[in-house]
């Protein structure tokens, strides 16, 4: 949704925080891989990307708080793809948002947005059931 925002460089780091985060809770389901996909699809980035940097090097490969907020939303949507928002992945993101220089209060109102996201999504989902 929001990935546009995002230059090439900060494209490749997403993709790579993307792959680290959904081995963050120690369980790949389908949904997250799918979602993962999905995500790597909107940026035309095929095929894994690991090039292992540290969490604080993909950090730094954001220039501005409007591409860091862009990815912590898409992070923390895909941590939500499989309904929990797990203790690991949650850890994951905070340290992350840290790294980026963002505050607790501003990463709380991420996922606040997120949360409400994800229920409107669903709630559209069974509008659309036949």
């Amino acid at each position: 949704m929001f990935l546009n925002v995002l230059d090439i460089d900060e494209r490749s780091a997403f993709a790579e925080l993307a792959e680290k985060m959904i081995q963050a809770d120690g369980i790949e389901i389908g949904r997250e891989t799918a979602a993962l996909a999905a995500l790597k699809a909107e940026m035309g980035i095929s095929g894994a990307v690991g090039a292992d940097r540290s969490l604080g090097e993909l950090a730094a490969a954001f220039g501005s708080k409007r591409s860091k907020i862009a990815a912590l939303l898409e992070l923390m949507g895909l941590g939500y793809s499989d309904t929990s928002f797990h203790v690991g992945e949650e850890s994951f993101v905070t340290t992350l948002a840290s790294e980026m220089g963002i505050a607790g209060e501003e990463v709380a109102l991420v996922e606040g947005w997120v949360k409400d996201h994800v229920d409107l999504v669903r709630r559209a989902l069974v509008l659309m059931r036949d």
